[in-house]
């Protein structure tokens, strides 16, 4: 219990929760929500076959299994070692799989990998945003990156959980929100509730720029709240229809703040 105890809370989280998160992400919102990330994403993917590329806060090996098929060298990093338990087992077997290794650390401290070994970074599910120092993250991040290196990251979107307060019914509570943009992952577990920095879309794009990338696009996912309308994605057809609709909107400045993330690609400036 002791040794429990001096994890970070957002690794007892994640390794309390790992054996069953993909369970979590398996219904028609996911697939339609995470085929949107990949078409944002493959503009963007190395040209070079078997390109090193970096899957920061890899969870379960979502993508690092999807980077993989897609004949990159994947190196995953994430906080939870029973995540990375995950990881590994859902890509052995598969083809490539030798290209694929994984270490458990915090994105605040990447020491363990190369400087300048990498053409893209993914950290996707919002990771930055739950480490203690997401300004200090991104620094490592810039350092692990080759020239002109890719990073595309997602964050939850400050202004998205302002109805979370609402129904609080505090002011204060409210206020202080806005103010720092810092809230936490509700979870029984008080053990477990681990602070997670929110940003607005200027904000994010403040952020990006300090740690030396420049900001080559910035979409909100998704503006459309289809978590809520779930029936309406029940077939592909029914998918594609809903997602030419999000992509049109996406970019929108106006739209981009009732998106519950942010998603950024950037390169090393």
């Amino acid at each position: 219990m002791t040794r429990r105890r001096h994890k970070p809370a957002v690794q007892r989280y994640h390794d309390r929760v790992a054996s069953r998160y993909d369970a979590s992400y398996e219904d028609a919102y996911w697939q339609w929500h995470d085929a949107l990330t990949w078409d944002h994403i493959k503009p963007h993917l190395p040209r070079e076959a078997r390109a090193p590329v970096l899957d920061l806060g890899c969870g379960t090996g979502r993508w690092a299994a999807k980077l993989v098929q897609a004949g990159y060298t994947v190196t995953g990093v994430d906080i939870s070692g029973a995540m990375i338990a995950r990881s590994r087992t859902k890509l052995a077997g598969m083809a490539g799989a030798d290209r694929a290794s994984f270490i458990q650390a915090n994105l605040a401290d990447l020491s363990e990998l190369p400087a300048d070994g990498f053409r893209l970074a993914l950290a996707l599910g919002d990771p930055l945003g739950c480490t203690s120092a997401p300004a200090r993250a991104l620094k490592e991040i810039r350092k692990r990156l080759a020239q002109r290196g890719v990073l595309i990251a997602t964050f939850d979107n400050r202004l998205s959980a302002v109805d979370y307060y609402l129904q609080q019914g505090d002011p204060g509570e409210l206020q202080a929100f806005l103010r720092t943009g810092r809230t936490h992952w509700l979870t029984r577990d008080r053990e477990e509730r681990f602070e997670i920095h929110t940003y607005s879309p200027s904000q994010v794009r403040k952020l990006i720029e300090s740690g030396g990338f420049e900001v080559l696009d910035l979409i909100g996912k998704t503006v459309l709240p289809m978590r809520h309308y779930r029936a309406l994605l029940d077939t592909p057809q029914h998918r594609r229809h809903w997602a030419k609709i999000e992509k049109s909107l996406c970019r929108e400045e106006a739209a981009i703040g009732r998106a519950s993330h942010l998603q950024v690609v950037a390169r090393g400036s």
